[in-house]
């Protein structure tokens, strides 16, 4: 142990340039990795957005609820008057279906 102190004594300067030496070559080497995988993520970023942008532009090609529900109503609206007009004996089949497809 006296042996261990003695030589730190006389080499306590080339003992502290060899530490912070090694110190200094980690921190470069951490911040070389730091900033490949920042690189690295930053790409995945840009690569997720315009996934994300492409997928928003074809989802707002869909229709909403409401465009459905409100499409749903006036076809049953229209289904109701037809029906009512067939009952009534005010026209025939062929007249409901010659409509339906003039309105197509």
């Amino acid at each position: 142990m006296k042996d261990l102190v003695d030589l730190l004594k006389t080499n306590l300067w080339q003992a502290l340039t060899a530490i912070f030496f090694f110190a200094f070559v980690m921190k470069g080497c951490t911040n070389n990795k730091l900033t490949q995988i920042d690189k690295k993520y930053s790409e995945n970023t840009i690569r997720l957005e315009s996934k994300l942008d492409s997928l928003q532009m074809q989802l707002a090609k869909y229709a909403t609820a409401k465009e459905v529900r409100d499409e749903m109503e006036v076809v049953m609206f229209n289904y109701l008057i037809y029906e009512d007009d067939l009952d009534k004996g005010k026209s025939s089949l062929s007249d409901i279906k010659n409509k339906i497809e003039a309105n197509d």
